[in-house]
């Protein structure tokens, strides 16, 4: 125990007067003797011990009331076994949840709102000296200020300015950073505050590990904080989100379908009946669908999309649905239309016969409309010339290059493929009887550092007498090239039969990757023969992207080119590894938006990114090669990024987020309670109740009161007594 006014102890001195006072009133006394005394010796001799014990009792009262009347004027406050530490200035962290589910509402508001309050009550009781950070969780950790600040009221002024709806929290990486944050402040109390409405989805990750773990660096600080978690918000049910859209990633031009579908989920344990679903193309509405959702159910919803024009575009399905929720009530996407792909046909058995050389099939194939003089426009375009004739200028306009059963290459125009796919150029490398084998592993396989993914080995195929031949492994492709054949369809490539191939040795190239892990990270088998060996390997080179083939790709190895599929699958291929080698434009929140220009600048160019809630900030590209490189990190926040070039020209960014905190339950006490115990932290309900807490653990508990209670209990207990005794009826 301590006192607020330890100089009014001393006052407790005071019940010396009561005793003194008795002390010199006996003294007074004087025994006086008459007749009759002996007559009443009896009676005294009776109530003189109970005559003692009343005036034993009246003085230890009278001598407690001045006790109890100084500690009241003293205020004794019960500490317990801890240092006070009084109006000591702290360093305090606040960890605010900004995910999208603190824009969910009840009758009292948004719970977000309900936690700016909450953090501004907390942060401007703080006193003079004390140091705030204030760190957003939602997306990825990120600090309202650049580094702790002494103006509470700049944070509450900025704190006032936010918005939630942010990304899903990653609370471990929040923690970490607070702690990071909490060990470069200066004063020697420090307190972390976690203000969030503690959804499962958002702490489930922080199991046991991760909670020792955080309870780990906690004590390993040189001054530990105290950890206090404060939920925000009510329970709310029922709530509709678009939890995807599903459509095929190839690139599309102008006038080309796209099959869009909506994946909508109802959270709530009520049917949803009659809910408008929209889908709109550049803000514009295109088309309107109606659904009814199962509790908890999910269903889907089909839009077809068609766009007039190339360039950027942005699709947005939009749920019309009265929920407590809207932010997840949309789901946008972008996508590329093209005008056209020029592609670059290399041939190296040409010839004047139709169908006989080396690209024919896949010159028809790419442009079918062209040779079928149908009245519609192909998205690709293709020229064919001879390894000879490769130049700088026809590489400089040319998005896709073919090397079709070409012997080799002059070292210059090596060079010039080679610098043309490290700077964002498409390869594909395609196999046949005119390939010079040792050309191949020495300038372009080069122990693994060259163009080639994969050397060429021996050539294996069925035997002529026999009739035997290969076919490719039936299985679910993963590759966006050759997803499309998921669906049988579109056809089964498991039909083809592959007569003549070239090893592609898989084994030598581990072995090279020994010494380099990056290359092995980036070579990736997208079919196989059903020998085992690969048929269509890719790697990323630089920048750009190269695709191997194992066979030819005229009829002349295989009856590929004789196949319904021949002409989707070589267009999946040339439009995939078009639209690869331009950075996503789908991306999730906290992923960077990249985008790589065209330009003839060698220095950096100025560009501005219009972010989803109307910001607009001004860029700087990069010169990477013979591109500028845009990079924008911002993009904590769902929804659409429009990145504006110095051509006027806008491309556009889409992050979204996973739809887990759709959801909107949150931690119940005992499992709330769990967490904290395991974090080592303590649990309040509302800011009055963190700061009551503060007060208590700063100041101890008072217990003035009480000891005025008991002054005045012991005022009138000695009023009564004495009247008691001296027998004066009350």
């Amino acid at each position: 125990m301590t006192f607020l006014n330890g100089a009014l102890v001393f006052g407790t001195a005071a019940l010396l007067i009561p005793l003194v006072i008795h002390i010199l009133n006996r003294s007074r006394f004087r025994t006086v003797e008459w007749g009759a005394m002996h007559l009443l010796d009896s009676v005294v001799k009776v109530n003189h011990k109970r005559f003692r014990l009343d005036q034993l009792i009246l003085l230890l009262i009278r001598c407690a009331i001045p006790v109890l009347l100084a500690l009241c004027l003293a205020r004794p406050v019960l500490t317990g076994s801890r240092l006070l530490e009084g109006d000591a200035p702290v360093s305090l962290v606040v960890l605010l949840d900004t995910s999208y589910s603190m824009d969910a509402t009840d009758p009292a508001g948004s719970r977000f709102e309900s936690a700016v309050d909450a953090a501004c009550e907390i942060i401007g009781a703080t006193g003079r000296g004390s140091e705030v950070a204030v760190i957003l969780t939602g997306g990825r950790p990120t600090p309202l200020f650049d580094q702790p600040v002494f103006d509470a009221e700049a944070v509450i002024r900025r704190l006032k300015l936010q918005q939630a709806g942010y990304g899903a929290s990653d609370m471990q990486a929040s923690l970490d950073e607070a702690i990071t944050t909490l060990s470069g402040m200066s004063n020697a109390r420090r307190e972390l505050i976690v203000i969030s409405d503690f959804q499962p989805a958002d702490w489930d990750p922080v199991g046991s590990n991760s909670a020792d773990s955080i309870r780990q660096q906690m004590t390993a600080l040189p001054i530990q904080p105290e950890l206090t978690l404060l939920q925000i918000g009510t329970q709310v049910s029922g709530n509709v989100s678009v939890d995807s859209l599903e459509f095929p990633r190839r690139t599309l031009g102008v006038g080309q379908q796209l099959a869009v579908r909506a994946n909508v989920r109802n959270h709530g344990a009520a049917e949803v009946s009659n809910v408008r679903v929209t889908m709109k193309i550049d803000g514009v509405e295109s088309a309107i669908s109606q659904i009814s959702l199962a509790p908890n159910g999910t269903t889907q919803t089909l839009f077809p999309c068609t766009f007039e024009t190339s360039g950027s575009h942005v699709m947005e399905v939009e749920v019309i649905a009265d929920d407590p929720l809207k932010t997840d009530n949309r789901f946008a996407a972008a996508v590329t239309i093209w005008e056209s792909i020029p592609v670059l046909l290399v041939d190296g058995d040409p010839s004047s016969q139709p169908l006989q050389g080396e690209t024919d099939y896949l010159s028809v194939a790419l442009t079918p409309y062209t040779f079928g003089r149908v009245r519609l426009s192909d998205l690709i375009e293709t020229q064919t010339v001879q390894a000879k004739e490769i130049k700088e200028e026809l590489l400089k306009t040319t998005r896709v290059v073919v090397l079709a059963n070409v012997s080799k290459l002059a070292d210059a125009q090596l060079a010039l493929l080679t610098a043309y796919v490290q700077e964002g150029g498409a390869l594909l490398v395609c196999a046949g009887n005119k390939v010079d084998l040792n050309w191949y592993r020495e300038k372009m396989y080069v122990n693994g550092s060259g163009l080639l993914p994969l050397p060429f080995g021996t050539l294996s195929g069925k035997i002529e007498e026999t009739g035997e031949s290969s076919r490719i492994v039936s299985q679910h492709f993963d590759h966006p090239a050759l997803e499309f054949f998921n669906d049988a369809v579109n056809g089964d490539l498991s039909t083809a039969e592959i007569r003549r191939w070239y090893q592609l040795s898989e084994a030598e190239s581990q072995a090279d990757d020994k010494q380099s892990d990056d290359r092995q990270q980036h070579l990736t088998v997208i079919a196989r023969i059903d020998t085992g060996d690969p048929l269509l390997v890719e790697r990323r080179f630089g920048e750009g992207v190269v695709l191997q083939l194992a066979t030819s790709c005229d009829a002349d190895w295989s009856d590929l080119p004789l196949r319904p599929f021949y002409v989707p699958l070589m267009q999946q291929l040339m439009t995939t590894m078009a639209s690869r080698i331009s950075p996503p434009q789908n991306i999730e929140t906290g992923e960077p938006a990249v985008a790589l220009l065209s330009t003839d600048e060698t220095t950096s160019t100025s560009l501005s990114m219009l972010t989803p809630n109307g910001t607009r900030f001004a860029m700087q590209s990069v010169p990477q090669g013979k591109l500028q490189l845009a990079r924008f990190d911002g993009t904590q926040r769902p929804g659409v990024y429009a990145l504006t070039t110095p051509s006027t020209e806008t491309i556009h960014f889409v992050a979204e987020t996973s739809r887990d905190e759709s959801n909107l339950s949150r931690l119940e006490n005992p499992a709330l309670l769990s967490l904290s115990e395991k974090i080592g932290a303590t649990l309040v309900e509302s800011p009055a109740k963190y700061l009551e807490q503060d007060r208590l653990r700063r100041h101890g508990r008072e217990i003035w009161k009480y000891v005025l209670a008991a002054l005045l209990t012991f005022m009138f207990l000695e009023l009564v007594l004495q009247q008691r005794f001296a027998r004066v009826r009350i």
